[in-house]
C-alpha cells in the first residue's frame, strides 16, 4: 500500500483488521524484518490490523529530501500515523533503530499508544557511547560457511551472529539482507553521519508511560547492548524486561520460541 506524506509516497504492508499495530524496522532494514518475526505469531489472532512500514529511504519507500535527521524522521512518523491510523488507539512495535524512533514517539508524539514492544532497541545514537557485549559466537553449525554462496552477505550475518546455523542464516538472508541491499545508500550514509540521533536524546529518560511495555534484549548483543536500555526504561510501571542469553542483535531469529512467547504475552497484557 502507498501513503503520501509530505507529497512523497511511503510504502507499507497491511494485514488483518481491528486494533492497529504499527511495526517499525531497524537501520537500514525494511518491513521484511518485522513481517518475518511478527506475522507468523499473528496467525492465531484475527482482531489486529498489522501495519509494516518502510521508512523513507528504506525498502520500497523513496528518500524524502525533507528528512535530514532523526527529529525529521520522527515528525514524518507522526504524520504517517495521523494519516493511516488517525486518532485510534494503537500498539507500537520497534526493532533496533525502530525502537529508538518508538521511544521518540512515546515522548514527543502525543499519540494514543496503548502498548509498546521493543526488540533490541537502540537507546544511544553514538555507537562509541554504548555499553556493548564482546563479539561472541556461542553456536556455529559445522561446515556452515562451506555451504554459503553469498560470501559478503554471510560476513554481514557473522558480524552480529551469536547462533550461526543454516536456519538463522536462512532467515537473515530472507528477512534482513533484502532491506540492507535496497536502502538508498547515499541517504543512509548522510543520515547516519549527520542526523542519526534526536536533538532531545537526553530527555528519553523522562518518558512517562503507564501502559504495558515489553523489552527484549540479547545478552551477547554487540550492536546496541542491553545495559543502556535497562537504565533507560527500568522506572516504567508496566515494564517487562528480558535479557536473553545466547542471543545477539538478531534475537528474533536466534531464539524464535522465546520471542514468540513474550510477544504473545505482551499482546495479552495489552488486551
Amino acid at each position: 500500500m502507498i501513503s503520501k506524506i509530505d507529497n512523497h509516497p511511503v510504502y507499507y504492508e497491511e494485514y488483518g483488521s481491528g486494533k492497529p499495530i504499527l511495526c517499525i524496522h531497524g537501520f537500514p532494514e525494511d518491513h521484511r524484518t518485522m513481517v518475518g518475526c511478527v506475522k507468523p505469531i499473528m496467525a492465531s489472532f484475527d482482531h489486529y490490523r498489522r501495519i509494516y512500514i518502510d521508512l523513507p529511504g528504506f525498502g520500497s519507500s523513496e528518500m524524502n529530501p525533507n528528512i535530514k535527521n532523526a527529529d525529521d524522521m520522527l515528525s514524518f512518523l507522526i504524520n504517517f500515523i495521523k494519516d493511516v491510523i488517525k486518532d485510534e488507539s494503537f500498539l507500537l512495535v520497534g526493532q533496533s533503530y525502530g525502537g529508538y524512533l518508538s521511544l521518540g514517539l512515546m515522548l514527543k508524539g502525543n499519540l494514543n499508544i496503548s502498548g509498546v514492544f521493543l526488540l533490541c532497541p537502540c537507546v544511544i545514537s553514538k555507537h562509541e557511547s554504548r555499553n556493548l557485549a564482546q563479539k561472541e559466537i556461542l553456536v556455529i553449525e559445522q561446515d556452515l560457511k562451506l555451504e554459503v554462496r553469498e560470501k559478503d552477505d554471510f560476513q554481514d550475518f557473522m558480524d552480529y551472529a551469536v547462533i550461526a546455523t543454516t536456519k538463522t542464516w536462512g532467515r537473515y538472508r530472507n528477512e534482513i539482507m533484502p532491506g540492507l541491499k535496497n536502502a538508498d545508500i547515499d541517504f543512509i550514509n548522510t543520515y547516519q553521519k549527520d542526523g542519526y540521533g534526536f536533538s532531545f536524546e537526553a530527555s528519553l529518560k523522562d518518558i512517562n508511560f503507564n501502559k504495558p511495555i515489553a523489552v527484549l534484549t540479547g545478552k551477547q548483543d554487540n550492536c546496541v547492548g542491553y545495559e543502556d536500555t535497562w537504565e533507560l526504561v527500568k522506572h516504567l510501571p508496566r515494564l517487562s524486561f528480558l535479557c536473553l542469553d545466547k542471543a545477539g542483535h538478531n534475537l528474533q531469529i536466534e531464539n524464535k520460541p522465546l520471542f514468540d512467547l513474550h510477544f504473545h504475552d505482551w499482546l495479552k497484557n495489552c488486551s
